[in-house]
This record gives structure tokens, sequence and C-alpha cells, in this order.
């Protein structure tokens, strides 16, 4: 059984779980236009996908691009987000933060520039998506939190126009320079989102550096955060029961 199973059976005992495909990814939909993938439109995905539920609100679990999609979702639809649950994703502010005044989070981030250029995911899907398998799915199967099964996240990767697409989602950014900036980053409505909301880190993740939490109860002051020492960018993979703890602890509240 999958991690992403494990969770998805933990919680549905008592929710009603949904975990989708952001466009562009796997066998989602996969607009053509790189305007297509900016904020306005992914946080449109997340409304419409609650209210197509026949739910006013919602408890938003979200990790990576889907974490930066959700922050920016409740900063501007707050009334959607009871609660919020958070995998290694900065916040918008203190990742802003930290690319102006930390050489270390521009130097993690730099990878984010190469996604940008044009032909990005040709370099990265060449050879059975040799350097993706090499950063992503490797790893995780030599220190035993993936599996051979979830090496199907190559064939994921290789849909039709899929890497493409994911990479669009970089080419939206103006956060980071590229030759086509289609508009410019999200204004945020509010300052402080008042909702619960979890952060669970993972310490040794190379993508953001840890100083992405100082400072963060300023925007979020209803936070709790445990970290994960020894633990990188996903720790609801590499420990998904300590993580459902946390997050049954959280929800019970």
């Amino acid at each position: 059984m999958s991690n992403k199973q494990i969770e998805l059976e933990e919680f549905s005992k008592d929710y009603r779980v949904v975990a989708a495909d952001m466009r562009g990814y796997n066998l989602s939909d996969k607009p053509e236009e790189i305007s297509s993938y900016s904020m306005p439109h992914l946080m449109e995905d997340v409304k419409q996908l609650i209210e197509a539920f026949g739910e006013k609100e919602c408890v938003l679990v979200a990790h990576d691009w889907g974490g930066a999609v959700a922050w920016a979702f409740a900063y501007t639809y707050p009334q959607y987000v009871k609660k919020l649950v958070m995998f290694d994703a900065p916040h918008p502010y203190t990742f802003i933060r930290e690319l102006a005044e930390n050489p270390a989070q521009r130097e993690a981030s730099s990878y984010m520039s190469f996604f940008q250029q044009s032909n990005s995911q040709d370099e990265l899907l060449a050879n059975n998506s040799e350097k993706l398998r090499n950063m992503l799915t490797e790893p995780g199967i030599k220190k035993g939190y993936l599996t051979k099964e979830e090496a199907k996240y190559v064939e994921a990767w290789n849909q039709p126009n899929a890497m493409k697409s994911m990479f669009n989602y970089y080419r939206a950014s103006s956060l980071y320079p590229f030759e086509e900036r289609v508009h410019k980053p999200v204004a945020l409505p509010h300052k402080v989102f008042h909702s619960p909301t979890l952060i669970v880190w993972g310490n040794a993740d190379e993508a953001f550096e840890n100083s992405n939490l100082d400072g963060i109860e300023e925007y979020v002051p209803n936070v709790t955060i445990h970290r994960l020492d020894g633990v990188g960018h996903a720790p609801q993979h590499e420990q998904p029961q300590k993580v459902n703890e946390f997050m049954r602890d959280f929800l019970s509240k």
C-alpha cells in the first residue's frame, strides 16, 4: 500500500477525502497556454472543486505546488478553508522575504529558472526520465519510503504534454525571470489567515531553507508547527504514520 493510500484510507474513516490531480498533472486537462497556469486559474480550480462536491468549506491539505496554491487560496477565499494543513510548502510572504534576503534560499531555488526554459521538459524526460528518477524516485526507493509501485510517477510524467504542463506552473510564475513573463504575482487580499493551520516540515528539505518558518506567526497566528529532523521535502512520504498522528491530533481539536 502506498503512503498516499495510507493517508486516504486513514482519513476516509471520518471525512469525505478527495485527492485530485491538479491541472496539467497526470490525466488532468492540460491547457496549452502558459497563462492558463497563473495563480487565479489555479485557485479557481480549488474553489470549483469544493463547490462541485456541494461543500461550502473544507480542510485543505497540500504540499509543494499544491501548497503554493493552497496558501494563496486561503488568503483569497478564507471562508472556504475551515482548517489548513501544509507539508513543506513555504508561506508566500516568508518565501518572498527569504528569496530577497537569504542567498542560501536563492541558491536552493535556482533550479526553478531551469524549469522555466522552453525545452526543460525534454531534457528531464530523456532516457526514460533518467534525471527525474535520479532526483525524485530513486532516492525514495533506496531509503524505503517509496516502493517500486510508486515509481509509476514516471508513467504520470510521461503522459502526453504532462511534463510541459507541469513546468508551465513555473513559467507562469513571476517570482523568477523568464523570457515570457505572463502575469504579476498574486496580490493576496489579506495579510493574516486566522483559521487553524498545521505545518509539518522536514528539516532536511533541500528546496526550502528552515528559515522560511521564521516569523510565520505574524501571518498565521493560529499555527501548529511540527519539525521532523532528518526528513526531506515530502514528510507525508517519509513519515506517513507520524504525519497521520499529527493530523489526527490537529483535526480533533
